[in-house]
């Protein structure tokens, strides 16, 4: 079939329409974008209910605890009060045993006598430890308060432990050793040696004891001293004689008789 020129040139033209289309559209396809993938969120973690109730609570303020009350210590009942003069005999008494060998001694080395002092001071250390530890351990009272008919007791009334007296009788030693340590100080002044600075400081803080213990029976309110005090409370009370009391303890109380009998137990209550 034959087709004229006119025609020939139309049919052209469509046939190339055609192709430009068919070759626009896979270039339309190309330039699409390419979808994004986006991850997963990651869950969110909830938070607990109980925690959440448990910061929006406000913790309870904790109730205020009341203070207890001390009660004064106060002898206890069935005990009386020792007179003045059965606490100036225990005095007397404990200190002539425990120290009344260091009286001599003092004596003599102020004479300016040469003499080898070890014998006295070996029986008199030996006394005091018979008076202050050996018998407060086996008897719960001192040679002074056998001889004076008195005894210490707590506020359970019961004998206070026995490192009481020891500790309350040596008194006298730490006096002198802080006295005999402040003199040194005056006068020749702080030792060079670190031993010598050591002793120096010690020997005066041993005064302190004796010191406390002075201030708390003068401006104290009550008749307890530094030791009372920290034995729990501690009393100087009147016993009477014992008729079981055997040996040792059956001479100490020959003794109490004779102090009686001279009236050296019979005074106004007194406290010491």
């Amino acid at each position: 079939m034959k087709c004229t020129e006119s025609e020939c040139v139309g049919l052209l033209e469509k046939a190339g329409k055609i192709q430009s289309e068919d070759e626009a559209v896979p270039a339309a396809e190309d330039d699409a974008p390419a979808t994004v993938v986006l991850p997963d969120p990651k869950p969110v973690k909830e938070k607990s209910a109980k925690k959440s109730r448990l910061r929006r609570e406000k913790k309870p303020k904790k109730a205020t605890k009341e203070k207890k009350v001390r009660t004064p210590r106060v002898m206890p009942d069935g005990f009386d009060a020792a007179t003045r003069g059965q606490a100036v005999l225990r005095r007397f008494v404990d200190f002539l045993v425990s120290y009344g060998w260091s009286v001599p001694l003092i004596a003599i080395t102020a004479w300016g006598s040469y003499f080898n002092p070890t014998p006295i001071v070996i029986l008199g250390l030996a006394l005091m430890f018979l008076n202050l530890v050996v018998v407060p351990r086996n008897s719960g009272r001192t040679i002074g308060n056998w001889v004076s008919r008195t005894s210490y007791v707590n506020t359970r009334g019961n004998s206070p432990f026995y490192a009481y007296p020891a500790l309350k009788g040596l008194t006298f030693i730490f006096v002198m050793l802080g006295l005999f340590t402040v003199f040194s100080f005056t006068s020749q002044g702080m030792p060079e040696s670190d031993l010598g600075k050591v002793g120096t400081i010690g020997g005066m803080l041993v005064l302190l004891p004796p010191l406390v213990d002075w201030l708390m029976n003068r401006f104290g309110s009550s008749d307890q001293g530094l030791w009372e005090t920290l034995f729990g409370g501690v009393w100087l009370v009147r016993t009477t004689k014992s008729d079981d009391a055997k040996g040792f303890w059956k001479r100490l109380e020959s003794i109490a008789d004779y102090t009686e009998s001279k009236g050296l137990l019979e005074d106004e209550s007194g406290t010491e």
